[in-house]
């Protein structure tokens, strides 16, 4: 085998692209084919490859030299650790092997776990949507929507009040019958409605929860059932359920009573809450009529109920209904809380803005049209939308973040991060 001619710690001058990717994968084979002197004679030009210097060739070479019976083998170690290198792991057992017997290696060991540098940017806490089956709304086909939009009331300031406006409307449109219409969308409704129709719950709950879409409030319908829904007459009752923004929770809505149900301090109440209770809830009346007489009576309604495509059952799930007709649906859960998204969640992704770390928000709300960032409206950067660079100022930084709906922001998470 040919020793090489010369020993030099001095570079090269900095080869050439194409010939630094040549000789890169000259020593790569070398070191693979266990070369060692094939290796040693590239290292003047390897001392050139600043990029992989100190973390792959000098601890090479140093093995490589070992390998020879070369002086001062570790030499070119103890090199790449004074430059920074700390990647011993990636080299054992042969530096171990090489150099383990050396006196002073525990505190070469040391030296090197001591180069870890602390990272410039570290992400510490951040917002992570709660867990929840896939959220299913009722909506109207898209190219229907334009057509039901100039029928409805005009959404007021906030989500809420936009709410209750569609309430009440929407209980004065017909005096309730128990004909159905068996299909069809909120806008069949309205233009059978227009023509003289009348019906039942079911056509309030789609008139309801499809014109809250619309409106960009996220609804659905839910069906309420009597606790021995199973058998006899009258033992369901449809209604809607919305996420209101301002309120940040979900509230059962009416239409057909135009009523809301609260607790003993007025907050509006969610279908959770309402089957959680021991004894009935205060009905809020919006609309012309108030036709719910005996709140007891509709609260037991409250007993059993499903949303759109999702129901849940602690004890266990009778899957027929008064008439035999099959209660389908999509999931079936043991929780309620399974089917109740907290819609001002959100998530983080991280990506990159002109090469600099960065933070995109995604919203779970279905609505979101900007996020918030401090207060600051951010919408789309580049190909990400919602996202805002990280600030690489030297200490501890927070931001609060949230989803911002046609409504205004929702309720803020925060986001926590380090630099150094």
């Amino acid at each position: 085998m040919t020793q090489p001619s010369r020993r030099s710690s001095q570079a090269d001058p900095a080869p050439s692209p194409a010939k630094l990717a040549r000789v890169r994968t000259v020593a790569q084979d070398a070191m693979r084919g266990a070369r060692w002197w094939t290796l040693l004679d590239l290292e003047r030009i390897l001392r050139a490859d600043t990029e992989f210097w100190r973390d792959l060739w000098a601890p090479s070479l140093a093995i490589a030299a070992h390998k020879v019976g070369l002086r001062n083998a570790r030499s070119r170690l103890d090199e790449a650790i004074d430059a920074g290198f700390h990647q011993t792991d990636l080299f054992e057992p042969e530096l171990s092997a090489a150099f383990g017997a050396d006196p002073d290696w525990q505190r070469v060991i040391e030296r090197a776990r001591a180069n870890v540098p602390v990272p410039a940017l570290r992400l510490t806490a951040w917002p992570e949507p709660g867990p929840a089956a896939p959220l299913r709304l009722d909506r109207a086909e898209a190219h229907r929507v334009p057509q039901l939009l100039p029928r409805l009331p005009r959404p007021g300031e906030g989500a809420w009040e936009t709410a209750k406006t569609l309430l009440g409307w929407t209980a004065g449109l017909w005096r309730h019958a128990n004909a159905r219409i068996n299909a069809g969308d909120a806008l069949d409704v309205l233009e059978q409605v227009a023509n003289g129709a009348r019906y039942s719950c079911v056509e309030y709950s789609i008139v309801l929860a499809q014109g809250l879409n619309a409106l960009r409030v996220p609804a659905r319908r839910v069906w309420l059932r009597r606790g021995d829904y199973h058998d006899g007459i009258g033992q369901g009752h449809a209604v809607a359920e919305a996420w209101i923004d301002d309120l940040d929770q979900w509230v059962l809505l009416d239409g057909q009573h135009g009523a809301y149900w609260a607790d003993e301090h007025g907050k509006p109440l969610s279908l959770p809450e309402l089957q959680a209770r021991g004894h009935p809830a205060r009905p809020v009346h919006v609309g012309a009529r108030e036709l719910m007489k005996d709140p007891a009576l509709w609260a037991a309604y409250f007993a059993h109920a499903s949303v759109s495509g999702i129901a849940w059952e602690p004890k266990g799930f009778v899957p027929v209904f008064q008439d035999g007709q099959v209660l389908a649906t999509e999931r079936l859960v043991r929780d309620s809380a399974d089917a109740y998204p907290r819609l001002s969640d959100l998530a983080i992704g991280v990506t990159a803005i002109g090469g600099a770390p960065a933070v995109e928000l995604k919203p779970v709300h279905p609505y979101a049209v900007a996020g918030s960032w401090n207060g600051e409206t951010i919408t789309v950067q580049g190909r990400q939308r919602f996202a805002r660079v990280l600030d690489r100022e030297p200490g501890e930084h927070r931001a609060a973040l949230a989803a911002v709906t046609p409504y205004g922001p929702l309720a803020s998470r925060e986001l926590r991060w380090t630099a150094s």
